[in-house]
């Protein structure tokens, strides 16, 4: 019989910045995976999270996790932090995770990782003893994931068939199956710059050769257009990054970026002629619910760009002013090509931007590009959004601009 059972098990921050004002949700996050060839039963395994290595200020309190302060003199070195103050901390309530069979399972095993976040609270020991200006690193201590309780079971609860608590659990100690894990690196901030909210709206309007934007073929000069207005609610402007890589905060999964957190692609505001930016639209048939267009592949920068290639050129931002709104005319022809006859909904998906205070525009560099001391900014995504679904007719194969 075995004495211990392997699940792989992967550990990531969720931003690589703790934000000690509480605006920005921090929590260290971590991913499970059932992948030992030794399990081979076809229940769900139930764990208890409580007093395990996903309890983390409980974990690093009691040896399960290990808590590094990057030495300011030399980036290189990392000084174990002193946890003595975090003795008291207390195992949290009773909570519990399942990880799914590996047997017949169909998908790669890297997309079967159960994920579970632990928040970090501002106002709870463990963030008394992170320093604003300081970067940390948050590691498994060893192969023992510390789970007290844990059952195969279809349960979500330790409970009986009567619903009565269960005390029923395998002896069997579950134990990371990887040398490493990963890690949580994250660097404390007192607080961060947010931006103004963007009001966006959308409607169906006929183009026309006066239109701010070239129409690719001069056949489709009459076609149908999305109007797309957006509008700056706060007090003071901004200059929003459309195109190109883009640098913000984003969350993070075990592994990487959630999806679409990183999308390069064309914001909805870009003015570049023969490109109509419509990535981050979607068509919906009306009658369905499916998405039938808009569920493309998403599109990122190259991650080895030197910081100057990263930088965005004048020509790749544009300036919102408050109350004054940016109006763009899109054409739509690419995406509702081929459509069958039927009633629609095109929808935006949101989208974030890079952006700063003012109008970055008069400060242009000597390469044309927004100056390299405005590109290092920790900032959270000016977001374009929009409620909106505007519906859409197609007759005969082409829209109906009757409606």
């Amino acid at each position: 019989m075995m004495n211990e059972l392997r699940i792989q098990t992967q550990i990531h921050s969720r931003y690589h910045v703790f934000d000690a004002s509480g605006q920005l949700p921090f929590s260290i996050v971590f991913g499970l995976c059932r992948r030992s060839p030794a399990d081979t039963d076809l229940r769900p395994l139930l764990l208890e999270i409580a007093g395990s290595v996903l309890d983390v200020p409980y974990a690093l309190a009691h040896g399960l996790l290990t808590l590094h302060e990057q030495d300011p003199e030399d980036a290189k070195q990392w000084v174990e932090v002193d946890l003595s103050r975090l003795n008291e901390v207390a195992a949290k309530e009773a909570e519990c995770l399942s990880l799914p069979s590996p047997v017949n399972r169909t998908e790669h095993w890297r997309d079967a990782f159960t994920v579970y976040q632990c928040h970090v609270d501002v106002n709870g020991e463990l963030a008394s003893i992170l320093k604003p200006g300081n970067k940390y690193i948050i590691r498994l201590a060893s192969e023992d994931l510390g789970v007290k309780r844990w059952v195969y079971s279809d349960r979500k609860q330790f409970v009986d068939n009567d619903g009565k608590p269960s005390h029923d659990f395998e002896t069997v100690k579950l134990v990371n199956s990887k040398p490493t894990a990963g890690n949580a690196t994250f660097t404390v901030v007192k607080g961060l710059s947010w931006p103004p909210r963007m009001h966006t709206r959308m409607r169906l309007c006929a183009s026309s050769p006066s239109s701010d934007f070239a129409l690719a073929n001069a056949k489709l000069s009459s076609s149908t257009a999305l109007e797309v207005s957006v509008l700056n609610t706060g007090s003071d402007s901004v200059t929003v990054q459309t195109r190109g890589h883009q640098r913000f905060l984003i969350p993070w999964g075990p592994f990487q970026p959630e999806p679409d957190a990183d999308d390069d692609r064309m914001r909805i505001i870009d003015a570049t002629p023969h490109k109509p930016p419509t990535s981050s639209l979607q068509i919906v048939d009306s009658t369905t619910g499916e998405v039938v267009r808009g569920n493309e592949q998403r599109g990122t920068g190259p991650l080895t760009d030197s910081n100057a290639g990263r930088r965005p050129k004048a020509e790749d931002v544009v300036t919102l002013k408050p109350g004054a709104p940016v109006i763009r005319k899109i054409d739509i022809a690419a995406l509702v090509d081929g459509l069958v006859d039927g009633q629609y909904k095109i929808r935006m998906q949101p989208r974030g931007c890079r952006w700063w205070h003012g109008e970055v525009g008069k400060e242009e560099g000597e390469d044309g590009r927004v100056p390299a001391q405005l590109c290092g900014i920790i900032i959270p995504p000016l977001m374009l959004e929009s409620q909106d679904e505007v519906e859409l007719r197609i007759r005969d194969g082409k829209v109906d601009q009757s409606m």
